[in-house]
């Protein structure tokens, strides 16, 4: 099932964030910059995942104290993509140059605090919870990204560390949307609770998979260069998984890894320890766990679609 049958239900609220992130981008060379990401949005996962969750309830609030927040969401998932790509060098993203490759890191760093300024004035009038529960999701995005740059041809990652990691700089932000989304429905704390979980699990299943996407995956489909990761010192759990393993080989092969040689020495690797499959099988962890919170949700439809999402997450190519 593709990501707009499974939000269907919440198409035109979509329609609507959409417009309204329009609507606040000036015309002339900033709109021109903003070209990339208002014509091709991308899966919309953080704000079709807040709306999805808002439904999980019979009660539903007023359509207009949702949008926004799902418009903001969705310009904080720009801004640090944009902020990325700076950081990593990035050529392309979604298959098109980087807004870092065109025109250079002061402008991306520029337009990614553009969409931060965007986001905070949809945020405006929203009440206490909902203002904690953003800064502290992107307290936590700021946490996860200083650490993984510390740590950037250090190679001294453990295991648990790295996990903890992806929990604040991905998982965290679909743990948030989700728990926004049935707050703002007037859900129960035990409802918000495995809203949450459901979502830190689903955010970890996504980082998971996109580690194993930059190894094995095929540049073509993903619409971006693989091996980026192991090219800027930046470890995943397969490489610290191959890393404790296979310490001398995994050594030479991040010294060997400046080109797609290198690449394919290190899928190679993580495939003859096991740490291809260790991965696997950690992802397959992720998934029951959300899984299990899932069913702890009321049933019907926007749970079943919840569900039809995780699949979605766990069997992508891209």
């Amino acid at each position: 099932m593709i990501l707009q049958e499974i939000f269907a239900p919440v198409t035109e609220e979509l329609g609507t964030v959409m417009q309204l992130i329009r609507a606040s981008v000036p015309d002339g060379c900033l709109y021109e910059l903003c070209a990339p990401f208002l014509d091709n949005p991308g899966k919309g996962i953080r704000p079709g995942l807040f709306l999805l969750c808002s439904r999980i309830v019979q009660f539903r609030p007023n359509p207009d104290k949702l949008i926004p927040v799902a418009a903001a969401l969705e310009l904080f998932h720009w801004s640090s993509l944009i902020h990325d790509d700076v950081i990593d060098e990035a050529v392309l993203r979604r298959g098109v140059p980087t807004i870092n490759f065109r025109y250079g890191p002061a402008v991306a760093i520029l337009l990614g605090d553009f969409f931060l300024s965007r986001a905070i004035n949809f945020l405006v009038g929203c009440d206490g919870e909902v203002l904690e529960t953003i800064s502290q999701l992107l307290l936590d995005l700021v946490m996860g990204e200083m650490k993984e740059q510390l740590e950037r041809g250090q190679y001294r990652l453990t295991e648990a560390q790295y996990l903890q990691l992806i929990g604040k700089k991905t998982a965290s932000f679909l743990a948030a949307a989700c728990a926004l989304g049935t707050k703002m429905a007037g859900a129960c704390g035990e409802v918000v609770a495995n809203a949450k979980d459901y979502g830190y699990c689903l955010g970890m299943v996504y980082q998971l998979r996109d580690d194993l996407l930059d190894i094995i995956g095929d540049p073509a489909v993903l619409g971006k260069k693989t091996g980026v990761d192991i090219l800027m010192g930046v470890e995943t759990l397969p490489a610290i998984r191959a890393r404790s393993l296979l310490p001398q080989q995994y050594y030479q092969v991040v010294k060997n890894s400046s080109g797609d040689g290198g690449l394919s020495s290190l899928g190679d690797l993580v495939t003859e320890c096991g740490a291809l499959e260790y991965t696997e099988n950690l992802i397959q962890s992720y998934f029951d766990r959300a899984a299990a919170s899932l069913e702890r949700l009321p049933a019907g439809g926007i749970r079943d679609r919840l569900g039809q999402l995780l699949e979605y997450v766990v069997l992508r190519d891209r």
